[in-house]
């Protein structure tokens, strides 16, 4: 059988209802069982031996393998089930709760959905590329692992919130290579606006602290310099302002040209901690802010805190650094028969090369970094998504045309590593 023909069997009717269905499924980061749950059905459903790995109680990757007849390179499909959004929490983090975040619906052909673009139609769209190739008879030589990873979106335990439901950023994957799933090189399927990256930042988080005294507010003394203020709230502002100051020298100053692309670190205050809103009768005695810093590939992820005491301590405020997550960056080594294939398929189905990718996107942390960590040579790339505006709002979607040609192009990608013999 021809590829032409196991291409034409992805059914994009099908395709796209299986992804709005997954989208419809909550699962943010740290509660993802019913999702996994739901995608074992799935997978035993179409004829796969799917197996749950559990990487925390109530948490589990799942994984598919496409046996090969022996000789050939082995290659992963990798995805990720967990959502950004979906938690009551998240509206804190998020603003407010909008309804694509928490969930996925279709008009003509979009499909609208936070979930579904991070990252459940790209998932969708691997477990298609595997079915197709399944039911085609055709046998690959190398084995084809399906595996669908819990806790890719950055979560970290700090504070109160402590336990195996605040793990992320690459818990999941990190599980998967430490228990037995290995390959030649690994496919990270994610939207990139069907462009490819084989490099990723890294990333460290700190909790930065600050201390005042519990002044009643008829007892704070005015006027007192902002860093001298009794009120840690008002210290860490100044904080803040420098950190800013210096985030917009750092993205520039740090970007790495790593021959694909471009990569950009960026630095955002993702949280900040001080009082209690219920009582506000005196200065907080306390503030903590939470930096999430991106790190360029090949730089150690503390590199950064001496940069960070050094902006803080020109402010004059006396602050505790604590950092509380670190993860590194990675440029793969030896993408280049992934990423070449990669390149070929996308040709073979859009008729033109692939673009650059976006810089914002090579700026990410994703779960590549893990198999490029241990030796399995990784590349992202994936559909594209886009704004448009749905029920009263501007909202993200998917069209159902470019999750069918990801789909395309994974298969073919597996037909062409998967085929390739092994040295």
């Amino acid at each position: 059988m021809n590829i032409d023909t196991i291409l034409a069997s992805i059914d994009r009717k099908e395709l796209a209802e299986v992804a709005l269905g997954f989208g419809n499924v909550g699962s943010p980061t740290g509660l993802e069982g019913e999702m996994g749950e739901a995608l074992f059905q799935w997978l035993a459903e179409q004829g796969f031996s799917p197996r749950k790995m559990e990487a925390a109680p109530g948490r589990h990757n799942v994984v598919a393998v496409l046996k090969g007849t022996g000789g050939g390179k082995n290659l992963i499909f990798n995805a990720h089930i967990d959502t950004k959004y979906g938690a009551p929490e998240d509206v804190w983090s998020a603003g407010e709760l909008l309804p694509e975040y928490v969930r996925a619906w279709m008009e003509g052909d979009l499909i609208y959905g936070q979930g579904v673009f991070n990252d459940k139609g790209p998932l969708t769209a691997t477990l298609f590329a595997a079915r197709a190739i399944k039911d085609s008879g055709v046998k690959l030589k190398g084995n084809l692992y399906i595996t669908a990873v819990v806790g890719e979106i950055g979560t970290a335990p700090i504070d109160e919130f402590q336990g195996s439901r605040y793990l992320g950023k690459g818990f999941g994957a990190r599980h998967l290579v430490d228990h037995g799933i290995n390959a030649d090189f690994a496919l990270v399927a994610e939207c990139t606006n069907f462009s490819k990256t084989w490099a990723q930042c890294g990333c460290a988080y700190f909790q930065i602290t600050a201390r005042g005294a519990g002044f009643y507010t008829p007892f704070i003394p005015r006027p007192t310099a902002r860093a001298d203020s009794p009120n840690a709230v008002v210290q860490m502002a100044q904080v803040i302002n420098a950190l800013e100051d210096w985030a917009d020298i750092y993205i520039e100053r740090d970007q790495v040209d790593f021959g694909g692309g471009v990569i950009k670190p960026n630095v955002s205050v993702g949280a900040i901690r001080g009082g209690l809103p219920w009582k506000i009768g005196n200065a907080v005695g306390r503030c903590s802010i939470y930096l999430d810093v991106r790190i360029p590939p090949g730089k150690n992820p503390l590199y950064v805190q001496t940069e960070i005491e050094k902006v803080i301590a020109e402010t004059g405020v006396d602050v505790e650094i604590t950092p509380y997550m670190t993860r590194r960056g990675y440029i793969a080594e030896g993408h280049e028969p992934l990423t070449d294939s990669i390149e070929n398929a996308h040709q073979a189905v859009f008729g033109k090369p692939t673009e650059t990718i976006f810089t914002p996107i090579t700026s990410m942390w994703r779960d590549m970094n893990i198999f490029n960590e241990v030796g399995i040579p990784s590349a992202t790339y994936g559909p594209s998504y886009t704004k448009s505006f749905s029920q009263g709002q501007e909202s993200d979607a998917i069209h159902i045309d470019d999750l069918l040609n990801a789909s395309k192009v994974y298969a073919q990608v597996a037909m062409d590593i998967c085929n390739t013999d092994a040295d």
